[in-house]
């Protein structure tokens, strides 16, 4: 029997997945050390991985910003979702660590379409996957 063509909404919600593991777990090693809990960005206390989540600096997860690993980075529930991405706070600080320019391009970033084929959501999702053996190899 042949196996059925994937969709294109399975493929993002698989590469998400994907990403967003990467995102938490580079964000609790470099935090913590431990790939089990991390801090999170906006509020800086730290929680389980599993109360983590990959949360965007800049709004717009249909865009460019939505696999843009500079602009995600663990931040609670409670920041990320009841906070509404708490954008104020999450947005001082990178611009601190990187500047207004680079942040005023990073926003730009908002009302760029990006059309995702699904062969380029598996590729991205590959990546992703390796990113994360890879750091925890590493510990």
């Amino acid at each position: 029997m042949a196996k059925n063509k994937p969709s294109l909404k399975r493929e993002k919600e698989k590469t998400w997945k994907a990403f967003s593991i990467y995102i938490k777990t580079r964000d609790c090693i470099r935090t913590t050390g431990d790939p089990t809990k991390g801090s999170c960005i906006t509020c800086n206390r730290t929680f389980d991985f599993k109360k983590l989540q990959a949360g965007h600096a800049i709004g717009g997860r249909n865009n460019a910003v939505l696999f843009d690993e500079e602009i995600v980075y663990a931040q609670c529930i409670g920041d990320n979702i009841y906070k509404g991405g708490a954008y104020p706070e999450y947005s001082l600080i990178l611009i601190r660590k990187h500047g207004d320019k680079w942040f005023e391009e990073k926003l730009k970033l908002k009302s760029k379409t990006v059309k995702y084929t699904i062969d380029d959501l598996i590729e991205i999702r590959r990546c992703y996957e390796e990113k994360t053996r890879q750091l925890l190899l590493k510990i």
